[in-house]
């Protein structure tokens, strides 16, 4: 890929599994700051969905990984990407360390998430990270280079964590991976309360859509929405999908049916009622989505 292999320096394992949020020693002195917590109903969970999905082997396969972990919507370079700076292997990746990086994933705050990504980058966090090995994971990842990443090297070719986040913080959306860990793609969770509806049942019980439908939905609506080029689901997203068949001149009306609080962009929800309607629901409410 590029990227540097296995240098982020994640907590420990023991620390990810801490219930409690104290303040945690991590490995390699990266994110000190990480309070992240993990309940035991939660890691025995896991452990054993593990053991289904791997065997007698305590190690997880990067196909496996990436379908059962990350989900079809995860670009497969962002995938290759996580899986190799989560420890993977060609052997696969360790239990512990698909715990550390879950905890990541799911509990971490953006200053986290930012240090992770600069660890891509670069072998510590005291050190600099060049210019030429940012722009050439990025051309990996994405084919180009944003242009707001000259922002960040206005002072040389050499950049310190501290300047990386600013400059990252400021442009979350800059590249897949970061538009994917800090603006709200991360559909991974460690949460399963069977006795709480889940979100897809949620939805399902407010649409004529089945859960099955919602789940698959998602998965598309989260690879199409990389794909912007704002990285939202906006109008220029938008028209593409639906014209034709509807004529250009509908197309625009009909985004602003499905965006009901008015924000120039359709998130999961809106999208989820707005094919309910329009696909599956009673003949008044699809007349009502023509008006």
């Amino acid at each position: 890929m590029g990227a540097k292999e296995s240098r982020i320096g994640f907590l420990s394992y023991d620390e990810a599994v801490k219930r409690a949020s104290l303040g945690c020693s991590l490995v390699q002195n990266v994110w000190r700051n990480a309070c992240w917590a993990i309940t035991d109903v939660e890691l025995k969970r896991l452990k054993d969905a593990f053991k289904r999905t791997s065997g007698l082997t305590y190690y997880m396969t990067q196909q496996c990984f990436n379908r059962e972990v990350l989900g079809d919507g995860v670009p497969h370079k962002v995938a290759e990407v996580i899986y190799t700076s989560f420890g993977g292997l060609s052997k696969g990746l360790h239990f512990n360390n698909l715990i550390v990086g879950l905890v990541l994933l799911t509990r971490g705050r953006d200053e986290e998430k930012a240090k992770y990504l600069f660890s891509l980058f670069a072998s510590d966090l005291s050190g600099h990270a060049a210019r030429e090995d940012i722009e050439a994971v990025l051309k990996v990842l994405d084919g180009e280079v944003p242009t707001s990443l000259k922002k960040c090297f206005s002072e040389g070719d050499k950049v310190s964590y501290e300047r990386f986040r600013n400059w990252l913080l400021q442009n979350k959306e800059a590249f897949t991976l970061s538009r994917w860990l800090l603006s709200g793609g991360v559909c991974v969770t460690l949460t399963d309360d069977s006795d709480t509806p889940t979100f897809y049942q949620t939805l399902a019980g407010v649409t004529h859509l089945e859960e099955t439908d919602i789940i698959d939905l998602e998965k598309r609506y989260w690879l199409l929405k990389a794909q912007s080029r704002t990285g939202r689901f906006d109008l220029e997203t938008f028209v593409p999908l639906v014209s034709p068949p509807i004529h250009a001149s509908l197309s625009e009306g009909l985004f602003h049916a499905f965006d009901e609080n008015r924000d120039n962009h359709i998130d999961f929800k809106e999208i989820s009622c707005g094919l309910s309607a329009c696909c599956r629901g009673p003949v008044a409410e699809r007349q009502k989505c023509n008006q």
